[in-house]
């Protein structure tokens, strides 16, 4: 039988203690909470990344240029590089999370940097802060992360609402991107872009018209450029036509609904064509338009395509085309001496306060009109710019009138008029003046001088000669001698009282003649020459 030994005092005792009861795991659960809770953090806080497409980097600094919304920091540029084939620019940005949900397919990027346009002056605190940039939240359903950042700034307001409309027009004056809208003098949108085809040469325009200005439209708008300042001149004079400010910095697209049309909702992106002026849309033809060619053998510098037509003062049409020629009759120029014009008479101008007539009645009224001497003159619209218009008239002179139909169109005789025929009758009268004996009457009326001149000669001659000069005295002697013979004469005596009576008269007739004597004395040849006038009074003192 085998002893045990006694259990020592030092003997350990072992017991199994359960794995998760131990302190020691709670510091890394700790850090794995707080770590997740810090990622999550990090990813709530963290917004997504988007690129960003421009033409240039101009004022873009990596970690510098921010991006902001309604002027709050919302994240910022991480990096630059070269696009492709020199394309561009291509920019990442790093946004914070809170804007996540902002940034959608319609989301717009642009430029903030200071700007000088029709709008004024813009972008001023960037001057000290730098350019950054700038987004408007998207409300579309769609995400993305790529977009293309543009110079100007959108033109609609967030949660405004309006109609966006596409324009095209012939190539030439590029209106450009934020030039204003107008509706008579009021500026009811913005153009939001506008580029060039090359290929087909034409404009094409995207405009925003905001609310509730859209509800001026209709199918029937007719929009054109307006080119700042326009200066019309006419009959009336000069008429100047200046647009608000921001058009006459950039230029303008106006519009206009006639007068009459109906009222109909435009939905966005109809098309519409854009003209060139207004006066193009004004000189349409219609469908009842009727076309009538002119011959002129005066001058037609002066008369352009759009020159009105007007029968004794009434608008009746327009100019349509200067030259018309046919086909090589331009060759025949100097032997035919006349140029063909075409005109286009408007029914509808005639039409004031009556009802609609056919077209075929207007003809049968103007040839009839033709008949009784109906004819074209030109005449000038303004004598400072030399402009002509074609003005209708009857009368009874020749007209030119080579052929009865020109291309198609019945032709109008026509007639010399307006300056031409002011320089035709000024030619008339000098003719006629030089055929008067000029030479012959200055000779005569020379003559009649030389004679004149001779009688002065001899009358100043006469008046010098000392006897003549001498009467006076003599006759004032022969007064004092024949006193002298009387004084011995008895007063009582018939002799003495008929002497006395000759002397009175004698002296009567002395003081008759003195005025007379006075006045050979200071002007000699008043004997063939009347005074202009009595002698002058002076005036006493008021």
């Amino acid at each position: 039988m085998k002893n045990n030994p006694p259990p020592s005092e030092h003997t350990a005792t072992v017991r199994q203690t359960p794995v998760f009861n131990s302190v020691v795991w709670l510091i890394p659960l700790v850090a794995l909470i707080t770590g997740g809770w810090l990622w999550f953090q990090h990813i709530r806080s963290t917004g997504p990344v988007v690129t960003l497409y421009m033409d240039n980097a101009e004022g873009i600094e990596p970690g510098n240029t921010v991006v902001k919304v309604l002027n709050v920091n919302v994240g910022r540029v991480t990096h630059v590089k070269l696009r492709d084939q020199g394309q561009g620019v291509e920019l990442t940005a790093k946004l914070n999370g809170d804007v996540r949900d902002m940034v959608r397919a319609d989301t717009r990027f642009w430029v903030v940097k200071p700007r000088i346009d029709q709008s004024g002056i813009t972008g001023l605190n960037t001057l000290v802060s730098g350019a950054y940039l700038a987004f408007s939240p998207g409300r579309s359903d769609e995400k993305a992360t790529t977009f293309t950042v543009t110079d100007l700034p959108p033109t609609t307001v967030d949660g405004g609402s309006g109609v966006r409309l596409r324009l095209t027009g012939r190539g030439g004056r590029l209106i450009s991107a934020g030039s204003p809208v107008l509706y008579g003098d009021m500026v009811v949108g913005q153009v939001e872009q506008s580029e060039f085809d090359p290929k087909t040469r034409r404009n094409h325009y995207r405009i925003y018209i905001h609310s509730p200005n859209d509800q001026l439209l209709n199918r029937d708008a007719q929009f054109w450029i307006h080119r700042g300042i326009n200066i019309e001149t006419g009959g009336g004079g000069f008429k100047i036509d200046a647009p608000p400010l921001p058009a006459l910095l950039s230029g303008a697209i106006a519009f206009n609904v006639p007068y009459g049309s109906q009222a109909a909702s435009v939905a966005d992106d109809t098309e519409f064509m854009l003209y060139d002026s207004q006066a193009e849309i004004d000189n349409r033809p219609s469908e009842r338009a009727l076309y009538y060619v002119v011959f002129f053998r005066q001058s037609v510098r002066g008369l352009m395509a759009g020159a009105p037509v007007e029968y004794k003062g009434i608008n009746v049409g327009t100019v349509a085309e200067v030259p018309y020629f046919a086909h090589n009759d331009s060759h025949k120029l100097f032997a035919n001496g006349w140029v063909p014009v075409r005109i286009r008479i408007e029914p509808a101008r005639m039409e004031i306060n009556a009802d609609e007539q056919s077209v075929a009645a207007w003809r049968t009224q103007i040839e009839q009109a033709a008949a009784r001497g109906l004819g074209a003159t030109l005449s000038s619209s303004n004598l400072l710019t030399g402009g002509l218009y074609v003005e209708l008239s009857d009368g009874p002179q020749s007209m030119l009138k080579p052929m009865s139909e020109y291309r198609g169109d019945a032709v109008l005789g026509s007639r010399s008029g307006g300056l031409d025929e002011l320089q035709n009758q000024l030619g008339a009268l000098l003719e006629k003046f030089n055929k008067l004996p000029l030479e012959q009457t200055l000779a005569e009326l020379n003559g009649s001088l030389k004679s004149l001149r001779a009688t002065l000669n001899s009358a100043n001659t006469l008046i010098a000669q000392p006897s003549t000069q001498a009467i006076p005295q003599e006759l004032n002697q022969t007064l004092r001698e024949l006193r002298s013979t009387l004084a011995g004469v008895s007063p009582e005596s018939p002799l003495y009282g008929e002497v006395q009576q000759t002397l009175k008269s004698i002296d009567r007739t002395l003081k008759d003649a003195q005025p007379t004597l006075r006045t050979l004395k200071q002007q000699p040849n008043a004997l063939i020459f009347k005074p202009s006038g009595s002698d002058p009074l002076p005036k006493g003192v008021r």
